[in-house]
């Protein structure tokens, strides 16, 4: 469950999910909206982390016109005042009707630049395709596809700009005692965490444990995981389906934070499994205490369903994705991505539309 990107594709299922009016109080961020929201638990001076920024993009795709099975190579460059944007996720998602066909993710290098690969395999000749250019986690701009019948197809350039939320790195004051600890923001905390790519595509959950692990200076690798928690068709009893399966459906699908629990006792830590439904403060006073938390995110919005297995009835939500909190502040939430091995920020508003799927599932860790 766990290759996320944010696009126009998202947007028509979070539409289908939640509503047309539910849908565009969660993609405006509105700073009126996030005043009203109530946030007792962070109410404190206005401090933003986030920055954001007005970029210009120069991408370059090896065709437009791919016959199928001829990929699409894809260049694309971030710059803001005329210097690189580094480390920003940049996600590509090729779909059709609401139905995704390939996806690559990754971050700008230091010349603000990241290359890319399509696979083009399940397109059809003739028939039309959209491509999603996500940055910083927010939809950039597309490009329309058109499945070619014998060549590769001509290049295609695209300029553009626009407005993307740079998130700054979780970074530790120097001393080993700060990366355990917290550094105040004002509005909110902050826990020192790496980012890390997960190594396999279903993997995000062990990712997530080797991220959150490294806070205490002892990660736990992602592969440690493999052996210790078990295999299961009920996700809350263990993983459910191949790790090495595509994102996105839910028979190659994930785990749940209860088993993930069990494996870190198996490594001197605790997994404080919890659900939030809709309760903020359950996450930020964990956070507080400088424990980073996973959190089980519904990237597509509410896809959910019931199903059963052994006479034990459980969730399933496709689009499902694990990351790791690791602040807050009066405006949103930070989190470390192992879907693109980047730092992400979501406005309290989307954050809270996505963790209310699965009842605010999460997993808080700390040494035992």
């Amino acid at each position: 469950m766990c290759l996320p990107y944010t696009s126009r594709m998202c947007a028509r299922k979070l539409g289908e999910g939640f509503g047309v009016q539910q849908m565009r109080r969660i993609f405006l961020v509105v700073a009126v909206l996030v005043s009203a929201m109530g946030l007792g638990g962070f109410a404190s001076p206005h401090v933003t982390l986030a920055d954001t920024r007005n970029v210009d993009s120069w991408i370059e795709l090896s065709t437009a016109n791919p016959a199928p099975g001829c990929p699409i190579d894809v260049s694309i460059e971030v710059r803001s005042g005329g210097a690189p944007v580094t480390g920003v996720a940049v996600e590509l998602a090729l779909h059709s009707d609401g139905n995704l066909l390939s996806a690559a993710h990754g971050a700008t290098n230091d010349s603000g630049i990241e290359f890319l690969t399509l696979d083009t395999s399940g397109i059809v000749s003739g028939v039309g395709y959209w491509l999603d250019i996500n940055v910083g986690g927010a939809y950039l701009t597309g490009q329309p596809i058109v499945g070619g019948s014998e060549s590769c197809g001509a290049p295609k350039s695209i300029t553009t700009n626009g407005s993307i939320t740079v998130v700054p790195g979780a970074t530790a004051s120097g001393d080993t005692g700060a990366r355990t600890g917290m550094t105040g923001t004002g509005a909110g905390s902050k826990v020192y965490v790496p980012t890390y790519l997960q190594q396999r595509g279903l993997s995000c959950e062990f990712a997530s444990i080797q991220i959150a692990t490294s806070a205490f200076g002892n990660p736990i690798s992602e592969y440690s995981l493999d052996n210790v928690v078990g295999l299961s068709p009920n996700p809350h009893l263990g993983y459910r389906g191949v790790i090495t399966g595509t994102w996105g459906n839910t028979d190659d699908y994930g785990v749940y934070a209860q088993p993930l629990s069990w494996a870190l006792a198996q490594f001197g830590y605790v997994g404080d499994a919890f659900y939030g439904v809709g309760d903020t403060s359950t996450l930020t006073w964990r956070l507080d205490n400088g424990w980073p938390v996973l959190v089980w995110l519904a990237m597509w919005g509410d896809q959910s369903f019931r199903t059963e297995y052994d006479g034990q009835s459980f969730t399933l939500v496709p689009g499902m994705h694990v990351m790791v909190a690791y602040g807050y502040d009066a405006d949103g939430i930070y989190l470390s991505d192992p879907g693109s091995g980047t730092y992400r920020f979501y406005d309290w508003a989307t954050f809270t539309g996505m963790w209310s799927v699965l009842d605010g599932m999460a997993l808080a860790v700390h040494p035992a």
